[in-house]
């Protein structure tokens, strides 16, 4: 992490690793604001080709992720390990007897914008960025893309967009308000709907924002996919004490707490799925103990599918955890991170952190998959 910045910066930074979440918000003097400058450059570069990889990591004074309320359903029993395939998988196409849903755009991003779109509106090469992730947009009928500067300079474009049913009444009020990046200096995003469709761009500076905003919501308009829900057997999101109590009684120390870091992970994605039962996000720490210092980032998706196009690029190794159908470690995923990222049912969970080993991750893993199941 960057020394120049705060504690509460360098939890948004982690929770953009982590969660799947693309973007944090730091709380406090910076609510609402979208990470950016050459140290989040970075982190997208690391993350790119491979939220939150899952690693998107985030937290408050610790946030807890909301539950969606009704009873826990039992996973489905654990099949062989899924063969990587050559494009991304998606959950909702992948369970056999499911109708796919109409995804919006097709859930294409070179339909959403093509590089050179981006690269033209921002002033210097773009390229689409990829990343692990426990949330796939998709499970709700929608897309959400990232693009990241290629070479000098720093910029990031992010587009989400999503069939307007599915988008809760939070989100609806605050549609159409244009992005200023004056409030704080650093977010720059705006959400408006389009048709049935609703779209939101995130940015550097509100004219590339704006201009972005106009070119995908004409687009999104003749494509906004069709409202869906997850499927059946997904995990309900636990609430993050009750994460803590599982991963804690796991690693078996005894010291665990909810982290007092200072953002939470947010951006359309985040707020559709985890108002819909599909995304959860918990970071822990044992901060007291300060020689065995740990930070833990812990994502679910319920519903969603590893990207195992992603796994194989970025060189995932195949572990076993407990309970679930597949598991890969990602060793130095990011300068300050490893990654396991599991796939349980119609589940994924990601598990990131540079304080603990690959041992103590898989437990973990394994007892919040048993603890779901």
């Amino acid at each position: 992490m960057n020394d120049e910045l705060s504690p509460e910066e360098r939890a948004a930074l982690r929770a953009r690793i982590v969660g799947g979440a693309r973007d944090i918000t730091p709380a406090g003097a910076h609510r609402g604001a979208w990470v950016t400058g050459s140290i989040a450059a970075a982190l997208v570069v690391a993350i790119a080709g491979g939220v939150a990889a899952t690693s998107t990591l985030s937290a408050p004074p610790v946030a807890s992720t909301p539950s969606p309320t009704g009873a826990e359903t039992t996973a489905p029993t654990p099949t062989t390990e899924p063969t990587p395939s050559a494009s991304p998988t998606s959950s909702a196409s992948a369970t056999p007897g499911r109708v796919p849903p109409a995804l919006a755009l097709d859930g294409d991003c070179a339909r959403v914008l093509s590089d050179a779109e981006v690269s033209e509106a921002t002033g210097v090469p773009m390229t689409l960025s990829r990343f692990l992730t426990a949330y796939d947009a998709g499970v709700l009928g929608g897309v959400s893309c990232q693009w990241a500067a290629s070479g000098e300079g720093y910029q990031t474009v992010g587009v989400d967009v999503f069939p307007q049913a599915v988008v809760p009444e939070s989100v609806r009020s605050t549609l159409g308000v244009p992005s200023d990046c004056t409030v704080d200096g650093m977010s720059c995003r705006s959400v408006e709907r389009f048709g049935d469709a609703v779209v939101e761009v995130r940015g550097t500076q509100d004219d590339i924002v704006s201009s972005l905003l106009a070119m995908v919501g004409e687009r999104a308009a003749a494509s906004p996919g069709r409202a869906t829900t997850i499927p059946g057997g997904r995990w309900v999101v636990p609430d993050c004490e009750r994460v803590r109590e599982v991963a804690d009684a796991a690693r078996g120390r005894g010291d665990l707490v909810a982290h007092r870091g200072d953002a939470l992970p947010w951006g359309l994605t985040w707020e559709v799925l985890s108002a819909n039962g599909a995304a959860g996000f918990c970071a822990l720490d044992n901060l007291s103990a300060v020689d065995t210092a740990t930070v833990v980032d812990i994502a679910l998706g319920p519903g969603s599918a590893p990207d195992l196009d992603e796994v194989q690029r970025s060189s995932g190794r195949s572990v076993g955890v407990p309970g679930a159908d597949a598991a890969w470690f990602f060793s130095g995923y990011t300068s300050t991170s490893d990654v396991l990222l599991v796939q349980a049912g119609e589940n994924v969970l990601t598990i990131a952190t540079g304080n603990m080993t690959e041992q103590e991750m898989v437990q973990i893993a394994g007892a919040i998959v048993r603890d779901r199941g």
